[in-house]
């Protein structure tokens, strides 16, 4: 299998948001398409699934245009960031719809939702899952079509820690099989566990494309072709960079408990009892530990997960987070916040 970009645009008012020169993708791979929001990342994917038609150039999957043949279209497969279910129905019951609008034999349904992590909710209603479980759900999509083709854009976005464990093996698996896949995401925290190829996005651009290969054994980095980059695939700790006094610390996301706005400024603060200030917003932050286990609990407090103690409710209206430091440190909870973590944690 090969997909095959070439001198592909998308224009939108006269202004060029998309244009790729070149680009091409082999099964088997697992390519990130990362760069901040806004680069064209999600864009990218949509037209290659060909949700919309580009302004200029081609797209082809072995040599048959993706845009204008549905052969061709049907061995592409898309995971969308919004979970696109119909939360009247079962999962058992949403993946049966699914199999008969794609014409597949309804025959592995409960061995995919076994894969998932599904089995003992097939019968419960969508609209009762954790936000985690929706996103297993819409994932199991993928696994009944095993397309030539995966597209997946921010596939961790909203789930814990134990679905974004299971996606990356999943996804490895769909590349042993035989597919190609591109995902999305804002940074290499998740995909650069196992991702083989990353691929960099800026202004619709490409800024950057190298092989994501492990070292030599005798410690010297390999050379791709034509100088490309080559890095490790041995994953390599996020670290959260901020100011104490007069040092630069690089904290593991794990070591911290909250993140706070204020004064203008964004205070991180560690298990150890330890505050620090960091360059980044707390908007910035958020998007850097996505699928680490934080929570936007109010718009002024982002939360590990991990040290939250007690959900405790003072008013109908009125939440508060107990996490577990010694201080029992108590942090504002808004009622939409809560709605999510409820979902998230199902409790």
């Amino acid at each position: 299998m090969q997909l095959e970009i070439c001198r592909l645009e998308k224009t939108f008012e006269g202004r060029t948001v998309l244009s790729i020169p070149q680009l091409q993708i082999h099964e088997r791979e697992i390519v990130a398409l990362v760069g901040p929001s806004g680069c064209g990342k999600t864009l990218l994917l949509h037209m290659l699934a060909g949700q919309l038609k580009p302004s200029g150039g081609s797209v082809t999957l072995d040599g048959q245009d993706l845009s204008g043949d549905r052969r061709a279209r049907a061995r592409v497969a898309l995971l969308f960031a919004e979970d696109l279910l119909y939360e009247r129905l079962n999962p058992r019951q949403f993946l049966a719809f699914f199999c008969t609008l794609h014409g597949l034999p309804g025959r592995r349904i409960d061995e995919v939702l076994a894969t998932v992590g599904l089995s003992d909710q097939a019968r419960q209603p969508i609209s009762r899952l954790s936000l985690s479980a929706k996103r297993r759900l819409s994932f199991a999509q993928l696994q009944l079509r095993q397309p030539a083709l995966a597209l997946l854009d921010e596939p961790v976005e909203r789930v814990d820690w134990d679905t974004a464990q299971l996606f990356a093996q999943l996804i490895q698996d769909l590349a042993s099989q035989g597919s190609a896949v591109l995902l999305s995401a804002k940074d290499l925290a998740w995909a650069g566990k196992f991702c083989t190829r990353v691929i960099e996005l800026d202004a619709g651009r490409v800024s950057g494309d190298y092989s994501y290969a492990a070292r030599s054994a005798e410690g010297g980095s390999k050379e791709g072709e034509e100088g490309t980059a080559v890095a490790p695939t041995r994953y390599v700790p996020y670290k959260v960079t901020a100011r104490r006094e007069d040092r630069i610390m690089l904290y593991d996301p794990a070591e911290v408990l909250y993140a706070t706005s204020r004064d203008g400024r964004t205070i991180l603060r560690t298990v150890a009892g330890e505050e620090a200030t960091t360059n980044l917003t707390l908007h910035e932050l958020e998007q850097r530990l996505s699928g680490r286990g934080f929570f936007k609990a109010h718009r002024a407090y982002l939360v590990n997960l991990q040290h939250i103690k007690a959900v405790i409710q003072f008013t109908r209206n009125s939440y508060t987070l107990q996490l577990d430091d010694p201080q029992e440190t108590m942090i504002p909870l808004s009622k939409q916040s809560e709605k999510e973590l409820q979902n998230l944690l199902d409790y």
